[in-house]
């Protein structure tokens, strides 16, 4: 389960890994993602988060153009303030017919190269990585976002917040 490096945060070394599955317009996605900075603050040096892509495009109408964006900022190496301002806006583009507006005002803010960006964003085979991430989700049997493994324990959804740390202490421990 490895990723490009603008899609992993922590130590490169680290003996735990953490891998996420996730989609910028699921609620649940976002609340957890404060939860997630603190592990990464609290285990510093000890943790590496990787991020996969599964947008649920069946519940979500911007599943895809947010994952799109994001990948789009990754190519900058802008993925982490990128994903954090997706998800701390996701209530304001997530109701919205067309989310682009919103995309492109989160790249202006987070001082991507706009024309790269603008590019990026309308070239459909930029979603490929995305595809790819879903496709390894499936064979993991991941069904819901969001999906953590850590260690070799599955955590689904909001049980991150309650279990995370635990989880991440016994990862330690082996």
């Amino acid at each position: 389960m490895s990723a490009p490096k603008a899609r992993q945060i922590g130590d490169p070394k680290a003996p735990v890994v953490i891998v996420e599955y996730s989609d910028f317009q699921c609620p649940s996605c976002a609340s957890v993602d404060p939860t997630i900075h603190q592990f990464l603050d609290i285990y510093k040096g000890k943790i590496r988060l990787i991020y996969k892509y599964y947008p649920l495009t069946k519940i979500h109408k911007h599943a895809m153009e947010s994952a799109h964006a994001a990948e789009c900022a990754a190519t900058q190496d802008h993925f982490w303030p990128y994903h954090d301002r997706l998800f701390q806006t996701q209530l304001s583009w997530a109701p919205l017919a067309d989310a682009t507006t919103s995309f492109m005002a989160i790249a202006q803010e987070v001082k991507l190269d706009m024309p790269k960006f603008q590019a990026c964003y309308a070239d459909p085979t930029r979603v490929k990585p995305i595809e790819q991430d879903a496709l390894e989700a499936q064979a993991h049997q991941v069904t819901g976002t969001p999906t953590f493994f850590i260690g070799d324990e599955r955590l689904v959804g909001q049980v991150v917040v309650t279990d995370g740390a635990r989880s991440i202490e016994k990862a330690l421990r082996r």
